[in-house]
């Protein structure tokens, strides 16, 4: 696959978990699929991806509650 910021061939998809929303509204959602590119070092969502993780938020699909450990930085 090639990196739609430098063009070069082997950028690969990872899946991820990321965060969407914040306080008592966030939510994971788990497996999205982020291109990574091993030559400018650069990684990126599609279009198609974010309008999907947008779209998964606003309608809470398939959520399932879950309990989830929070550590604060300190």
């Amino acid at each position: 696959m090639n990196c739609h910021l430098c063009g070069k061939e082997g950028a690969r998809i990872e899946l991820v978990t990321e965060t969407a929303g914040k306080g008592n509204d966030i939510m994971l959602i788990e497996n999205v699929p982020l291109i990574v590119c091993p030559n400018c070092g650069e990684s990126y969502y599609t279009a198609r991806t974010l309008h999907e993780m947008e779209n998964i938020h606003q309608s809470r699909r398939g959520v399932q509650p879950r309990l989830v450990s929070v550590a604060e930085f300190t």
